[in-house]
């Protein structure tokens, strides 16, 4: 997989480190790192999804999932 743009690419690529572990394909240092990066993916996800989620109860448009600005909104 050369790049990952979905959820679900990102578990595809998360199983596939978890088998190649597994196997002896793939070095668990490597894996270590591949896990901290990608937790640091879904943080980014359970993130804007909050905040999306209190926009709406304030009565605002949220932003689409992907697109929230990080300067401020400016």
């Amino acid at each position: 997989m050369s790049k990952i743009t979905t959820t679900g690419e990102l578990r595809e690529f998360l199983a596939s480190a978890i088998n190649a572990v597994a196997n002896g394909t793939m070095d668990t240092e490597k894996a270590r790192n591949i896990t901290k990066l990608a937790a640091q993916v879904n943080e980014s996800f359970y993130s804007e999804i909050k905040i999306a989620k209190v926009q709406l109860e304030m009565g605002k448009e949220s932003c689409s999932l992907g697109a929230l600005p990080i300067s401020g909104g400016e």
